[in-house]
């Protein structure tokens, strides 16, 4: 096991002690081979333990995570994915923090989630390991890509513990929060289905 592992590991320890599943699915199962033929890639083993730890859900409905397609079929739906064609041919969608101006490409970045202010979640995916990706999230008040040099599961650990020094999402609800919850995307959709506000 090498350091970033170890790292990933230990996040997502840290995550378990601080969010909780609130609905009866916590977590999904996924053929992690097929999702790598299907993208080309394997995975972060801090997202991987993620997913199975909690599945595809929002935090609190403000920071979404995806889980990956298991068959290209799936693709139309809210899966992990590379950025559109629109957004690639976007210039607006091309600007950069200035401390990572001129240092990443968007054909390499792959979506892993959201916020409910619209910005994106994205992993660098140029290193061959993946568990050495850093997060990159676009943010729709700055209008402009940041990287954080850390996997997926620290990067929402210290969002979950107010520890950035500088808010890397546009929505500062989770701030200071105590107790946030997390509920699968299956749990909601039923809850509004039930007419009932699961947020509630």
């Amino acid at each position: 096991m090498n350091d970033d592992q170890s790292a990933a590991i230990a996040a997502m320890a840290s995550i378990g002690e601080v969010l909780s599943c609130i609905g009866p699915t916590c977590g999904d199962t996924v053929d992690w081979s097929a999702a790598e033929r299907v993208y080309g890639t394997s995975f972060p083993a801090d997202y991987r333990a993620f997913v199975a730890a909690f599945g595809s859900g929002s935090i609190e409905e403000m920071v979404g995570v995806h889980i990956p397609a298991v068959t290209s079929n799936e693709l139309q739906v809210i899966t992990v994915s590379r950025l559109s064609e629109a957004a690639l041919a976007d210039y607006a969608a091309n600007q950069w923090a200035p401390a990572d101006r001129g240092q990443h490409r968007l054909e390499d970045l792959l979506i892993w989630g959201g916020t409910a202010a619209a910005d994106t979640l994205c992993w660098i995916t140029t290193d061959p390991d993946p568990d050495r990706w850093p997060v990159a999230v676009y943010s729709r008040v700055n209008l402009e890509w940041s990287v954080y040099p850390c996997g997926m599961a620290e990067f929402l650990l210290k969002l979950l513990r107010d520890e950035w020094q500088q808010w890397p999402i546009s929505d500062s609800s989770l701030q200071g929060m105590a107790d946030p919850r997390f509920l699968h995307d299956k749990d909601e959709a039923a809850e509004w289905e039930s007419g009932n506000n699961p947020w509630e």
